[in-house]
């Protein structure tokens, strides 16, 4: 028979994030009115005035009506959600520009002079650019960026290939993970923006996007917070008070800051200093702890299942699921599912597109995969090859100066 399975640490770990949110929502605040005081987002029809309104509301309501958190945070959640779904059509906007921008800047100037050297030269200096560094992780980075900038001269037969081994990659994973991946697939190669109406993509300029979209992110974020102190329990709500109460005046301060209250608030958040750290050493133990629980048993405790959606919530997934807590596994029959949705697709657009638009969505789709080469000598010949099988000398001086990301003249000075 099993022994009981310790869960003292729900307690802990529950007061641990309690604490971390209200933290973090009184930082990020103080920073978001700040960033509104120099400069504030334009208004327009994104709807930013209309959130950052509804969400500083809740952000109020925190030291207005402490005794209703509970009612904040279920708030919260559906202003999440409705900046997710927003979000969405933000990232499906920014992905159509780079394609377009992708294609834009290969377009041949009949008056451009080239001082482009052989190829092989060429190669080397993109081998160097991603090679200089010893962080596999900054490496893989930097071959998928180097995928994306090189000329793509490979017949779809290989294309598909390529992207249905790379699928495959996601069997054993979660659905959802898979799904994600698809996802990010058909945003990147342009296929989700095709049903963006073309004159809201010239309207926007793409710095006036990215702006937008970012500050819906910071919202989306401080909404998590919220809905993080909403689903503590009311006890630790009590209990924990005298603890914030510093943090209560730095979001007061915040809401009607101006210079002299930007004095006041720095004061605060010098003795704060530090407790972000001290906190995220407490949560690393706790959360594996977590970890270890949800693993262990078939049916988690309700507690628990809070505590794996504050998780969640406060993770650097802004947008992170919060329906199911163990995702079922994919399997090879889900990839070759999601390979075949996929392909279908790319196939039609391939079809409609012109041959730099498909080119620029093949590049998109291969730099969004999981690295696929082997060893650096699949990198070294993917390169020679991509750069020696293209005739157009401005779209190969484009990549070389975009992948070491300062021009490629000073490389071959001698």
């Amino acid at each position: 028979m099993k022994g009981k399975i310790d869960t003292s640490f729900f307690e802990k770990l529950e007061r641990t994030y309690f604490e971390l949110a209200f933290t973090e929502l009184a930082m990020d605040y103080y920073c978001l009115r700040e960033k509104d005081m120099e400069n504030a987002a334009e208004k327009g029809s994104s709807g930013i005035d209309e959130y950052r309104e509804r969400t500083e509301k809740l952000i109020k309501s925190c030291f207005t009506e402490y005794d209703r958190l509970e009612e904040t945070g279920k708030a919260a959640e559906e202003i999440r959600k409705e900046l997710k779904a927003k979000v969405e059509i933000f990232v499906k906007k920014i992905d159509r520009l780079e394609l377009d921008s992708y294609v834009l800047q290969r377009e041949e100037n009949p008056d451009e002079k080239y001082d482009y050297p052989d190829d092989d030269e060429a190669a080397k200096v993109v081998l160097r650019s991603i090679f200089s560094v010893n962080d596999n992780a900054v490496i893989n980075e930097r071959i998928r960026s180097a995928i994306y900038e090189l000329p793509v001269r490979m017949t779809k037969i290989r294309f598909f290939d390529i992207m249905k081994n790379g699928l495959k990659l996601y069997i054993g994973a979660g659905r959802d993970i898979l799904e994600r991946a698809v996802y990010m697939l058909e945003s990147t190669s342009g296929l989700a923006g095709d049903e963006i109406d073309e004159q809201s993509l010239v309207s926007g300029e793409r710095a006036d996007i990215q702006k937008e979209y970012e500050y819906l992110n910071e919202l989306a974020g401080i909404c998590n917070y919220i809905c993080v102190i909403g689903k503590c329990d009311v006890d630790i709500r009590s209990k924990e008070k005298e603890n914030i109460d510093r943090l209560l005046e730095l979001i007061k301060v915040s809401s009607e800051l101006d210079e002299e209250k930007s004095h006041d608030a720095e004061q605060i958040l010098s003795k704060l200093e530090g407790k972000l750290e001290e906190l995220a050493g407490k949560l690393a133990v706790y959360e594996a702890k977590l970890a270890g629980y949800l693993e262990s048993v078939e049916e988690p405790d309700e507690k628990a299942i809070d505590l794996e959606m504050m998780r969640r919530l406060m993770s650097s997934s802004v947008y992170a699921d919060l329906e199911q807590i163990e995702p079922d596994e994919a399997d090879a029959e889900d990839v070759e599912k999601a390979f075949e949705k996929l392909s279908q697709k790319l196939s039609e657009s391939f079809k409609n597109g012109d041959r730099k638009l498909n080119r620029a969505r093949m590049a998109a789709c291969l730099s969004a995969l999981p690295v696929f080469f082997n060893s650096r000598t699949d990198v070294m010949n993917y390169v020679r090859e991509s750069l020696s099988s293209c005739s157009n000398i401005h779209e190969k001086n484009i990549a070389i100066s975009n992948i070491v990301d300062s021009g490629y003249s000073e490389e071959f000075e001698d």
